[in-house]
């Protein structure tokens, strides 16, 4: 079978090798020149570290973070973008408001709850309309981002920061040298973050590697995933004691601390314990990550879809959402878009989320703020209005407000802090001291609740410092060199698509006329080789344990045929698989041929069936199957199974009775 196609050696090449790593680290013999650049795609901003090693063990004070983005000096830039034709930039600072403005895209690449897909699915029915291009009149704008898929809007946003990112770098070195040294890319990810997140977003950020470095042909780097909380952990805890932090200096060997990385979407946590103080600092992580959705955009939707909903009134809030008035101004469907008087209120609620500090020491309350409401609200000055607070244009905010808004996000927060110190005790370890960084942590009102938590258990606790915004993207850098810690294994994409052959129930919009044909058992009518694809070239493949993948089979067999079949695999290395063409020399069929002859009969009686089809009044057996494909990082390996053995224990084995197992696929350049 021909290799995968590769556009942009630095980036794709970096699979070939990727099986082979053995680095430990920027000691002795590890520190050959190469660049290595991390990732940190958040909820509510990214930012990108990096770094030319130059042949010589880095500092922390080597490593470079993108300060300027599109004429904004910031350390990181809004994870935000649009599609529409608009005055403003399409992604990060200075957009506007005239535009379909999606944000938070992040919170949507986990596999969604039941309850939220149902509702995707609604607003996108709803907004289905919209997708007609006939002229009707009157139209202000296509909404194109309705055509998106979450993953889809991800590559986009990332394509524009990664080309940034290397205008960035070739500002700053010769741009030649981006020809002569391998890159390493370092993606960071939620702490609790499911497999289809990780993918999609390995998916996004390689995408995007390719596009912007496709004409670089270089040595082959190394891509690897590491979670955001010991990235963070890393940075902070090296950088305290680089800067002589007071409560750093004086953690001893044997005591164990907490570092808690809060940020706009999610906040991650993770213990380590001090094992060693000299020649060289080294530290054990002793809990496994933990993390939940506490950051600082829960804030954010209370705002907008509780607290201003209830203070505005029916009247006023809907007087809110159609500011547009004549204009077009269409929902996001599945995606987090905000109306024209929702994003300028949430801008001027940001100022004041921001400088919130809670009551004072004595327990007072802090003085009430104000937020501007646009012009059309809160103008009559009705006795109404003023029982909500709404007085001359400005809509009044007071503590509790704003500790009503906060409440969910500090509760969580402690939650996962004590779940960690309840884990520590369990093994009978002494907690110094806490970390608490991520950009939220910058939030006075939430150092000081976290304060008082630490304080009632008799520990310290330390702000990130000045770093604590990028802690995150300089803690991927020092992992991806191994700096004073351990290099994260590296990872692989998917050198192939996997698609299995079955009989789907025919459909004009996913299928040749010529496909079509009528079962004779059922009378249904069906698409002759189909082929469903679930596994596609550029999946991530982790290191540390097979990805696993399970197709559900249902054959029909005549009580008076042969019960022996074929299943058939295709495996190909094409970018669009599903678009056969002849030329695609890497296509090819793996038959997988079973025999249920000498099947056990209890096996037999839970996945055979026999039916009756009441129309065509012939009878025939069902056989329920599954073909499951396992990825490492060399092969897969693909067997048909059926059923669920007992083992001797008695205990139900989902890994049912193996029919067949097929020859393993192996991949392409990595070594064996």
């Amino acid at each position: 079978m021909a290799a995968a196609s590769a556009s942009g050696r630095s980036v794709s090449a970096m699979s070939e090798t990727a099986g082979q790593s053995t680095q430990t680290g920027m000691g002795p013999g590890g520190n050959d020149p190469r660049y290595v650049i991390c990732v940190d795609y958040g909820t509510t901003f990214t930012g990108v570290g990096w770094i030319l090693t130059e042949g010589r063990t880095p500092s922390l004070a080597d490593i470079q973070i993108i300060q300027h983005w599109g004429g904004n000096i910031e350390a990181k830039v809004p994870s935000v973008f649009t599609y529409s034709a608009n005055s403003g930039q399409k992604w990060g600072y200075d957009i506007g408001n005239s535009a379909y403005v999606i944000r938070w895209t992040k919170l949507r690449l986990e596999v969604p709850k039941r309850l939220n897909a149902l509702q995707s699915m609604k607003h996108m029915a709803e907004e289905a309309r919209m997708l007609n291009l006939e002229p009707q009149g009157r139209r202000a704008e296509i909404p194109r981002h309705l055509v998106k898929t979450s993953v889809d809007i991800v590559t986009d946003y990332l394509r524009e920061v990664i080309n940034h990112v290397r205008g960035e770098i070739e500002n700053t070195r010769d741009a030649r040298e981006l020809q002569q040294f391998p890159i390493d890319i370092v993606i960071t990810h939620p702490a609790v973050w499911d497999d289809r997140a990780k993918n999609l977003t390995f998916r996004a950020v390689m995408s995007a590697f390719r596009s912007v470095f496709q004409d670089i042909q270089v040595k082959p780097g190394y891509i690897r995933l590491a979670t955001e909380s010991e990235a963070c952990a890393q940075y902070t805890l090296q950088a305290a004691r680089a800067e002589g932090m007071v409560g750093a200096q004086q953690l001893r060997v044997g005591e164990c601390f907490i570092v808690v990385d809060a940020g706009g979407g999610t906040v991650d946590l993770v213990s380590y314990r001090i094992d060693q103080m000299t020649p060289e600092f080294k530290i054990t992580k002793i809990t496994p990550v933990s993390g939940g959705r506490f950051g600082a955009t829960r804030i954010d939707n209370c705002f907008l879809h509780e607290f201003l909903e209830a203070r505005l009134g029916p009247a006023n809030y809907n007087r809110l959402l159609s500011m547009e008035g004549a204009s077009e101004r269409h929902g996001g469907a599945n995606h987090n878009v905000l109306k024209l008087g929702e994003q300028l209120m949430l801008e001027r609620f940001e100022i004041i989320k921001r400088e919130f500090e809670g009551r004072t020491p004595d327990g007072r309350a802090g003085k009430d703020m104000v937020l501007d409401l646009p012009p059309s609200i809160g103008r009559n000055n009705t006795d109404d209005d003023q029982r909500r607070g709404i007085r001359g244009g400005q809509l009044t905010v007071t503590c509790e407000d704003m500790e009503m808004m906060f409440q969910e996000c500090v509760d969580g927060i402690k939650g996962l802090i004590e779940k960690q110190l309840v884990l520590i005790d369990q093994k009978q370890l002494v907690v110094r001291t806490i970390f608490l960084s991520g950009g939220f942590s910058k939030n006075k009102y939430l150092f000081k609740c976290i304060q008082d938590l630490a304080r009632s258990r008799r520990f310290e606790l330390l702000g990130g410092g000045d770093d604590c915004w990028t802690a995150v993207a300089k803690g991927g850098v020092l992992l991806g060199l191994g700096l004073g810690c351990k290099v994260p294994r590296a990872v692989v994409p998917c050198p192939y698509n996997f698609g299995v052959v079955i009989s789907k129930t025919f459909a004009l919009y996913d299928h040749r006329p010529d496909q079509r044909y009528r079962d004779s058992l059922d009378h249904v009518e069906r698409a002759h080789e189909h082929v469903e694809w679930v596994v596609s070239k550029g999946d991530l493949i982790k290191y540390d344990e097979p990805t696993e993948k399970t197709v559900k089979l249902v054959r029909k067999l005549t009580q008076v045929g042969s019960r022996a079949g074929r299943v058939t695999l295709i495996v190909s290395a094409a970018d669009e698989p599903e678009r056969f063409s002849p030329s695609d020399t890497s296509r090819r069929e793996v038959g997988i041929d079973f025999d249920l002859a000498n099947l056990p009969p209890d096996i037999y009686r839970q996945v055979a069936r026999t039916v009756t089809n009441p129309r065509t009044k012939k009878t025939y057996e069902t056989l329920q199957m599954q073909l499951e494909i396992s990825l490492s990082q060399d092969r897969a390996d693909i067997a048909l199974v059926c059923g669920n053995t007992v083992d001797m224990m008695g205990r139900i084995s989902n890994r049912g009775f193996l029919l067949r197992s097929a020859e393993p696929i192996l991949f392409p350049g990595i070594a064996r």
